[in-house]
């Protein structure tokens, strides 16, 4: 079975209605992240007939608003949700949103803290997006180890970062997708660097698209895209770019990533 930490059943099935049908083909248990009432309910529709999955429910950071807050309370406490998530801080960009102001911080951690309260609240996971924003996962790091588990979503950290936080986080779970396999160096890094037991496997379906080797002779740069989206089927190629990284055979990633996934969501329908 593979597994997908991180993927949107609502906007990939906005893009490809066949997904539902490949995701069950494929023998895929995933986390599906959600950020609004009408995606929960557009993930539902989706997710009916494709297979087994676990739902997220979160206030993004890059839009850091409260709009959401009463429902994601209320699946929480309704034990309607698996984990919190995706949240945290994210300054990458020009937006106006995401320039690190004081203001923007003091909202996008109202937000945080909010979703890390209901965590603490209900024994709930949290799925972390972080960019530029390595200061805060560290000065979170002694409650945030208090939590069943912490996925960092597309970790893009160092290596030598990904162990300190390990090391004050056990139950951390660092996952890795499509960037990791389009030659992002520090997430090659931490993945071939972290142990078995903190690996995770994700495609941020739809988003992060796969990308294509540059030309020969055309020094590098940035990779031209593949296709325009990112599909669960894109698993397989994340399993075989971690087990090159690591120097192991992709089963052993495949089987390493389900039992910390399954260990902390279980392998039920």
């Amino acid at each position: 079975m593979l597994i997908d930490a991180h993927f949107h059943a609502d906007d990939l099935y906005a893009l490809d209605p066949g997904f539902p049908a490949e995701y069950s083909g494929l023998r895929i248990l995933g986390l599906a992240s959600v950020h609004d009432a009408g995606g929960l309910a557009a993930t539902r529709l989706a997710m009916a007939g494709a297979g087994p999955y676990r739902l997220s429910f979160g206030i993004h950071p890059q839009l850091a608003a409260m709009d959401e807050a009463d429902e994601l309370s209320r699946l929480a406490s309704a034990g309607e949700l698996d984990a919190v998530g995706e949240c945290g801080f994210d300054f990458y960009g020009d937006a106006p949103s995401l320039v690190r102001t004081t203001e923007n911080l003091r909202d996008q951690r109202v937000a945080f803290e909010f979703q890390l309260g209901l965590a603490e609240r209900f024994g709930l996971p949290v799925v972390l997006h972080l960019r530029r924003a390595s200061d805060l996962l560290f000065e979170y790091a002694r409650r945030l180890s208090r939590l069943r588990a912490v996925i960092l979503h597309s970790w893009p950290g160092p290596a030598a970062e990904a162990a300190d936080f390990l090391r004050r986080c056990p139950r951390a779970l660092f996952s890795f997708g499509l960037s990791a396999a389009n030659g992002n160096r520090k997430a090659r890094e931490s993945a071939a660097a972290l142990p078995e037991s903190a690996l995770l496997t994700e495609t941020d379906a739809p988003y992060q698209p796969p990308r294509l080797a540059p030309p020969a002779g055309s020094g590098g740069g940035r990779r031209p895209l593949a296709r325009a989206y990112s599909t669960c089927a894109d698993l397989r190629a994340v399993v075989s770019e971690l087990a090159s990284i690591r120097g192991t055979a992709p089963e052993r990633i495949e089987a390493a990533v389900r039992r910390n996934f399954t260990g902390v969501f279980g392998d039920g329908a």
